[in-house]
């Protein structure tokens, strides 16, 4: 299958997922807002987690972030259990808002940022130990 109908795809589920959330937000009760509401939990955070992995096994890519997806649901819905919080849409709009997070790092100008971020943060570490460290010792 071509990269770009793969995309086209994934992007059409979370869009269909993201009207889900809309419905269920604004509180409509019908059988397509739970099906639109399954496919946005089971693709978008997949599908943004995916993005984040560097492998060059697909197969692998989609495990790791399907597997990573449902630990992220079961994670938020023992969160709002323990506080007390518990909510559907809110559990639904933290998972949503989480996607719109991990999908956001995957933009090329932030993607870049995160890098340059993260390359200088190890820079000023390495530098913050070595003045740290007593003359004459290596």
């Amino acid at each position: 299958m071509p990269a770009w109908l793969t995309r086209s795809v994934l992007a059409l589920a979370i869009a269909a997922g993201a009207v889900g959330v809309g419905l269920e937000v604004a509180g409509v009760h019908s059988l397509t807002r739970v099906v639109l509401v399954l496919v946005f939990l089971a693709v978008a955070p997949t599908t943004a987690i995916a993005g984040l992995l560097r492998t060059s096994d697909r197969f692998a890519r989609v495990l790791i972030a399907a597997t990573a997806d449902v630990c992220l649901i079961a994670l938020i819905a023992i969160v709002m259990l323990t506080e007390g919080l518990w909510s559907p849409p809110g559990g639904l709009l933290a998972v949503a808002a989480i996607t719109a997070v991990l999908l956001l790092a995957q933009v090329p100008p932030v993607r870049r940022g995160l890098a340059a971020g993260g390359a200088s943060f190890g820079q000023d570490v390495k530098r913050r130990l070595t003045r740290a460290r007593p003359h004459g010792t290596t």
